[in-house]
């Protein structure tokens, strides 16, 4: 399947074709759009700078950071560790009986009451697989997403004055309740009974309540976040085209999954990533090598990386699930990250978004009654669907 013209993507214009895989910013740092230069940084010795990373670095130094804010051993260690939460097997074995159930109760709420926002369903589900991985299940699920989405909603820029205090107030207020309404109960369970989720782990390293409630709170942003996003956006361009959406619905698990690899490596949800070098980073472009010093900014644009021509041959902008890629290569190529840090629960991500779709899309007299606003969310650095009405006739 290939479009003779570029894939209208919801979220941003076609990218242009011929801009620098290498550039640098009016600001000192650099803006990367190239596969092979993302690739060298995020394996290089490089730290987190994006996803509010500047917050963390104010953690008081005996506290651990959470796992996205970790490198070295300490990283290795706990992705190691926790790698078996996140695996194909464990996706299949262990979270779809969950999501399946789960699915079939948004599913019925929707039936009965002919009408819904897309975006608030995809929550009610994102935050229930992410609930049972982490461990947050002292709370109903609506519950616990409304207080995840207003942390990760806050508005971090505080100034000086009244403002700023009630900004700083807020903020605060809605991380105690955050930890007094899930975290500390989810802990205070686990301590006297242990199950195979990220909270009990953690309590076995012997973390702290605050440590364990940033660790939440970073799983809450990663696995709820841009699930629901992704699962909006990806309904969105079935919905818009029959013939994709019929495709979804008959093909193989296979087949589907592909189609959603594709889908995500022209709709990003983290539009981009950010490190900075901890040492001088060396990276070959084309044919030119050259040295960046320690402290060098890098913005990662995984639009134009998702877009690469030199990685993706000829009409990089098309629709193409069969596309063939080079060996090793995902098909949603960055849509997932890559190196250290690359999304551990992208497994999960891509099972929800399928189980959720093939019973949603397929259900009869489903309509959009308003198209979704297309917004941009500061933490993640990606787009928002909200208002995305559908019904029932």
């Amino acid at each position: 399947m290939s479009a003779v013209q570029p894939f209208p993507t919801l979220t941003q214009p076609p990218q242009a074709t011929g801009l620098a895989p290498l550039e640098q910013k009016p600001d000192g740092g650099w803006l990367v759009r190239g596969y092979a230069e993302a690739r060298q940084i995020l394996m290089g010795d490089v730290r987190q700078a994006g996803f509010k990373a500047e917050i963390v670095e104010k953690m008081p130094g005996y506290m651990t950071k959470p796992v996205l804010y970790q490198h070295g051993q300490v990283h290795r260690e706990q992705r190691s560790q926790t790698a078996r939460f996140f695996t194909p097997a464990a996706v299949q074995q262990r979270h779809m009986p969950l999501i399946e159930a789960r699915v079939e109760e948004i599913i019925a709420g929707f039936q009965r009451q002919r009408r819904a926002d897309l975006n608030q369903l995809a929550a009610l589900l994102a935050t229930s697989v992410v609930a049972e991985v982490v461990g947050l299940t002292a709370a109903p699920n609506a519950a616990l997403a409304g207080r995840l989405d207003g942390i990760l909603h806050a508005d971090l820029n505080y100034s000086d004055g009244l403002v700023g205090f009630f900004k700083s107030l807020k903020v605060q207020l809605a991380t105690l309740t955050f930890y007094y309404s899930d975290v500390a109960p989810a802990v205070r369970a686990r301590r006297k009974q242990p199950r195979e989720d990220v909270i009990s782990y953690l309590l076995e390293k012997k973390y702290s309540g605050a440590e364990i409630m940033a660790e939440c709170i970073t799983y809450g942003a990663a696995g709820m976040v841009t699930t629901q996003e992704f699962i909006c956006v990806v309904a969105w361009h079935l919905l818009q085209d029959e013939a994709r959406r019929q495709a979804f619905l008959t093909g193989e698990r296979e087949a589907r999954y592909d189609m959603l690899h594709e889908l995500l490596r022209l709709e990003p949800v983290v539009g981009s990533l950010y490190r900075r070098a901890a040492s001088e980073l060396s990276l070959t472009s084309g044919s030119e090598s050259r040295a960046f010093p320690a402290g060098t900014l890098f913005e990662l644009d995984l639009r134009a990386i998702n877009t690469d021509a030199r990685l993706l041959g000829a009409h990089p902008l098309d629709f193409n699930p069969q596309r063939e890629l080079e060996k090793g290569l995902n098909n949603s190529v960055m849509g997932f990250g890559s190196g250290p840090h690359r999304c551990a629960g992208e497994h999960i991500a891509i099972a929800e978004t399928d189980v959720f779709l093939r019973r949603l899309l397929a259900l009869p007299g489903l309509r959009v009654e308003a198209p979704p606003r297309v917004g941009y969310n500061d933490t993640i650095k990606g787009y928002e669907l909200r208002g995305f009405w559908l019904s029932l006739d």
